[in-house]
């Protein structure tokens, strides 16, 4: 009997034999949270492979959040939090930016993500999670005339939105995203009257939440990334 092989057989490097075997150990309770790994010599006993390849794995199940390498110490297993996944993507997406309409797309991204959320505020937020958006708008209107302090104020409103939900991914996907476009960003060598339109900008996204205006406030957002994407990345 003749075999016909559709595909070739996968050759894998040996430390990701290590990494699956490992995850499939910890994915399955074999390795709980917590548990710290055997030594590297101890792993390397256990696979028969080299040192290079045993912390080649460790390095790639760090990535993936499960486990926790730290200096002088033995590796510990943990759980991927949502910050851990959207690390993941970090790479490829500041990659996707620089590529033909790659910022338009994640302009779209963002009034799509960020619409939702300005939405649920206003229709949800508590009276200490507005008191909370209030301030984080005082400290970006003391931080006009700071092109740095601006950005880091900016962020900081949008983000005290994004963490009214209550979703731990929401907030990851909303660091993660304006981490990506802050990096897009040009230099501008005077942003004070850009600046001071963002400020008015969520001054009015801020009313709206507070009167409970859903409309309004997606309408306000909306009118802002558009003021944004047109003068902050021409």
């Amino acid at each position: 009997m003749s075999l016909k092989i559709t595909r070739p057989v996968e050759r894998k490097k040996l430390s990701e034999t290590v990494e699956e075997e490992l995850e499939r150990m910890i994915r399955q309770g074999e390795i709980s949270e917590g548990d710290a790994l055997p030594s590297e010599r101890d792993l390397m006993a256990a696979f028969g492979v080299g040192r290079p390849s045993i912390r080649d794995a460790l390095a790639a199940l760090a990535r993936k959040g499960l486990v926790k390498i730290s200096s002088g110490e033995r590796t510990r297993v943990t759980r991927p939090s949502a910050d851990t996944i959207i690390s993941e993507l970090s790479g490829m997406s500041k990659d996707f930016l620089t590529q033909p309409n790659g910022l338009k797309y994640f302009d779209q991204l963002r009034r799509f993500f960020e619409s939702s959320l300005v939405r649920y505020a206003a229709s949800s937020a508590t009276p200490s999670q507005i008191k909370e958006l209030g301030e984080a708008l005082e400290l970006n209107s003391k931080s006009i005339n700071s092109d740095t302090q601006f950005r880091k104020t900016d962020i900081y409103f949008h983000r005290v939105i994004a963490s009214i939900p209550g979703n731990p991914i929401f907030l990851a996907v909303h660091q993660a995203l304006m981490d990506w476009l802050i990096d897009a960003r040009p230099e501008r060598v005077n942003t004070v009257e850009l600046n001071k339109q963002s400020y008015n900008d969520h001054v009015a996204i801020f009313e709206c939440i507070k009167n409970g205006d859903v409309e309004g406030a997606d309408a306000k957002l909306s009118a802002h990334i558009d003021y944004v994407f047109d003068n902050y990345y021409d």
